[in-house]
């Protein structure tokens, strides 16, 4: 039988809701797979704002010591989604993970990113 729309924008906002428990999952994530390179983790966008809706997803930024790009940042990122679903992060969690440097998240950080919540 087909899921219909209804019933995936509950299941997906129901999910959404959890975004401070589901974020401090990817957190413990990032600080196992890049340790001491993970300085902080941080939520932005709709979720951090307060104007979630069933299309949101949850916008978490690692802080790292350096800039990562191309296929380290892919790898990096892959394997922290790994380590979260390991830690019990559900598969279909709209996640949506970025890995910037301290000077990168600075420059954004009241412009794109009007709010940010830490994780601890």
């Amino acid at each position: 039988m087909r899921r219909g729309w209804a019933s995936f924008a509950l299941e997906r906002y129901s999910l959404l809701r959890r975004w401070r428990e589901l974020a401090a999952i990817v957190a413990a994530a990032c600080r196992e797979v890049l340790s001491e390179s993970c300085l902080e983790v941080y939520v932005v966008g709709g979720a951090a704002e307060g104007r979630l809706t069933a299309l949101s997803d949850i916008d978490v930024v690692a802080v790292l010591d350096r800039p990562v790009r191309g296929p380290e940042a892919l790898d990096l990122i892959v394997g922290i989604m790994e380590a979260a679903m390991d830690m019990g992060l559900p598969e279909e969690a709209p996640i949506d993970l970025k890995l910037l440097s301290t000077e990168e998240f600075e420059a954004l950080r009241g412009r794109a990113y009007r709010a940010a919540v830490r994780v601890l």
